[in-house]
């Protein structure tokens, strides 16, 4: 008899309304004794004459059922969030499927059988592609221990358990301080300056506690509408404070959700994992696939960008401090620097951003934005309205080539309580294709966080448009790739500097006023977005810019000295304080415990926040292509697919310097330690 159960089944697109929290652990449990057989048997046959399909492609095809269905439970327990027998279904799977990982990366046998391959007569004329496969595959063997004695495995064992569990409590009480904190509002004198559809979120968000009034909440729209709008400096102080010190020994719960202690022990086992695989730190360790060689270059690399941006700082410092006077604000305090620059921002715009956030209505832009990929790329998207989603908001398109389906993207505009409070984009299946020549369709989803407008009418503000582009660059990056093979394709794939170039690059769109007046058009008339309003937008996208990159490097400074020097004898919030000394005006007070909030340091950023600012760099140069032969040249465009949304089989230099077509300039980055 088949079993019915739907995590089992075979599925081009996840079968969403079937699934139920009785599913998960049998299927789990189910895959993980398919895979553990499937392995048994490459073993068995492979060790004398081992091949690639009966190796490679059988062992991905196993990891990929597993990782899909993992996938699926994890999108769905946004939306079960609340249901207790989900949870529990959810974390015994999830064990289940860690234990299955750790076994498999710790079989010796296997990992034999994978050298034997690499070393064959065979693999000497293998495609660069299933070379650089390989050497991933062992790679991932290495930094699971399997050169390390027994003892020694056991140790690295309990250390990624402690890690895995560490991160989680974080994640945790990050959710629970946020949820516990709110501020009631009767007194409409103190939303003075905030946006009617702000207000408009917080009445409704009393309404649904059976208030009358207003609630403010810690969500990550509403700060940062509360620090840019808000007349009322205490509003501002109270909020600011708040925030700075969610999860930690200061502020309004001070001690109840306190990720100190958390992260002290997460930063050690990290450490320790480190040295036991050999490496100085785990800073050096996070190095291993990217372009960066080493820590030093890292380090140097961000202390040249303080350097590049501190003229800036210091000149935006003056002008933040002169425009303070006109609001009775004598001295400068971290609360006031989102304000002042925002009106900065408005005075140049004449007060008039809310009309050109009329030419950015969500649904018309998330339209143009197919229309233009489908111009750049060759292929043509379409919105499929008769397949299911995972949630009644969530749009799925699919895009396809040549009349066929190559990948599929779900957009999910909208922020949810239980869910992540930033923009990001998730993987439900990377491309590959099996013994049989049978391909497998990547899915990517870009999650928005967008605070949905009462009325219905979603407008975007310029930064809401950039984030915009960055993850929808995301998305096309994973499933606009030609890789088959499994370890090769999709951004899951991708080291973290690889992964952030595109969304960098796609977000210079956002920057380009060509392209604003090409996109923008109003949500009622229809009359396009004039050269006049672009250029007011562009007067003051660099207003207060240095701020944003000084805070930028901070943290990306702050991550990499918090795992690259840890064991000198420093706390957290003294690593702070000595990176802190290289941002004067800046004006963060002591109590502010940014570390003990910052989502990064345990979603796969730990480590590698500098990313960010070197895939920027690199974006930078590629989209100068683009402004030198057009912003919508078609070949431009097929040019950067083909070398740069491919996959993972060259590094991201080698394929940048293929789409410049010439070697990246040597200045952009300090030259590695010798």
């Amino acid at each position: 008899m088949p079993d019915t159960n739907p995590l089992l089944q075979q599925w081009q697109l996840p079968p969403w309304s079937a699934i139920r929290a009785e599913h998960l652990l049998p299927a789990v449990e189910r895959i993980v004794a398919d895979n553990l057989l499937i392995i048994e048997n490459v073993i068995a046959t492979q060790v004398d004459h081992p091949n690639w399909d009966d190796v490679v492609i059988a062992i991905d095809e196993a990891d990929a059922r597993l990782n899909e269905t993992m996938a699926i439970i994890e999108f769905l327990s946004v939306r079960h969030a609340d249901d207790p027998e989900w949870l529990a279904q959810e974390a015994l799977s999830t064990h289940a499927a860690q234990h299955y990982k750790a076994a498999k990366t710790g079989n010796r046998q296997l990992l034999q059988v994978y050298q034997r391959l690499a070393q064959s007569s065979i693999a000497a004329s293998f495609s660069d592609a299933r070379k650089a496969s390989l050497a991933k595959i062992l790679r991932r063997f290495h930094l699971a221990g399997s050169e390390l004695s027994s003892a020694q495995r056991k140790d690295l064992t309990r250390l990624n358990g402690e890690i895995d569990l560490l991160e989680k409590r974080f994640m945790s009480n990050l959710r629970s301080v946020n949820a516990a904190w709110s501020k009631d509002i009767d007194d409409a004198a103190l939303l003075a300056g905030l946006p009617a559809e702000t207000q408009a979120h917080l009445a409704a968000n009393a309404n649904k506690a059976g208030l009358s009034g207003w609630r403010l909440t810690l969500d990550q729209n509403t700060y940062d509408q509360v620090m840019k709008r808000a007349r009322h400096r205490g509003l501002r102080e109270e909020c600011f404070k708040a925030w700075c010190t969610r999860a930690s020994d200061q502020g309004p719960y001070a001690g109840r959700f306190d990720n100190g202690p958390v992260l002290h022990k997460l930063l050690a086992a990290r450490h320790a994992k480190a040295r036991l695989l050999g490496f100085d730190n785990f800073a050096q360790l996070r190095l291993l696939d990217r372009m960066a060689v080493d820590t030093d270059q890292v380090r140097r690399f961000l202390q040249q960008q303080i350097a590049l941006n501190a003229a800036a700082l210091a000149r935006e410092t003056d002008d933040l401090q002169a425009s303070a006077r006109q609001y009775g604000i004598d001295q400068i305090e971290a609360w006031d620097h989102d304000f002042l620059a925002e009106q900065l921002r408005l005075k140049q715009l004449g007060g008039e951003e809310q009309d050109l956030r009329l030419f950015f209505p969500l649904d018309a832009i998330l339209q143009s934005l197919c229309r233009f990929s489908e111009h750049m790329f060759g292929i043509r998207i379409s919105e499929n309205i008769r397949l299911e989603t995972f949630n009644e908001n969530v749009r799925l398109l699919e895009v396809s080539e040549h009349e066929q389906a190559v990948g599929f993207i779900y957009i999910d505009p909208f922020h949810r309580a239980a869910g992540a409070d930033y923009a990001w984009t998730g993987v439900l299946r990377n491309r590959r294709i099996n013994a049989e020549g049978r391909p497998s369709l990547p899915i990517a989803s870009l999650q928005c966080n967008y605070t949905a407008a009462a009325d219905g009418l979603n407008l975007l503000a310029h930064q809401d448009l950039r984030v915009l582009l960055h993850e929808f660059g995301h998305c096309l990056h994973h499933v606009l790739t030609h890789s088959p093979h499994y370890n090769l394709s999709g951004i899951s794939q991708l080291s973290r500097d690889a992964a952030e170039f595109v969304g960098q690059l796609f977000e210079k769109w956002a920057l380009s006023g060509q392209f604003l007046r090409w996109l923008g058009t109003h949500h009622q008339s229809g009359e396009r977005l004039s050269q006049t309003q672009a250029d007011a937008a562009f007067s003051t996208t660099d207003i207060q810019r240095s701020r944003e990159t000084a805070m930028l490097l901070l943290s990306a400074l702050f991550d990499f000295e918090l795992h690259r020097s840890h064991g000198d004898g420093r706390t957290v919030q003294q690593v702070m304080a000595d990176v802190q000394s290289a941002f004067p005006g800046l004006h963060i007070p002591a109590y502010c415990r940014f570390a003990n909030s910052c989502d990064y340091l345990v979603t796969g950023y730990e480590a590698s926040l500098y990313a960010y600012k070197w895939s920027g760099v690199l974006a930078s140069e590629a989209f100068k292509r683009f402004e030198r032969e057009g912003l919508f040249n078609e070949q431009t465009g097929r040019d950067l697919r083909k070398h740069l949304l491919s996959g993972d089989r060259q590094s991201l230099p080698a394929a940048l310097q293929a789409f410049l077509g010439k070697p990246i300039d040597s200045a952009l980055f300090p030259a590695p330690a010798d």
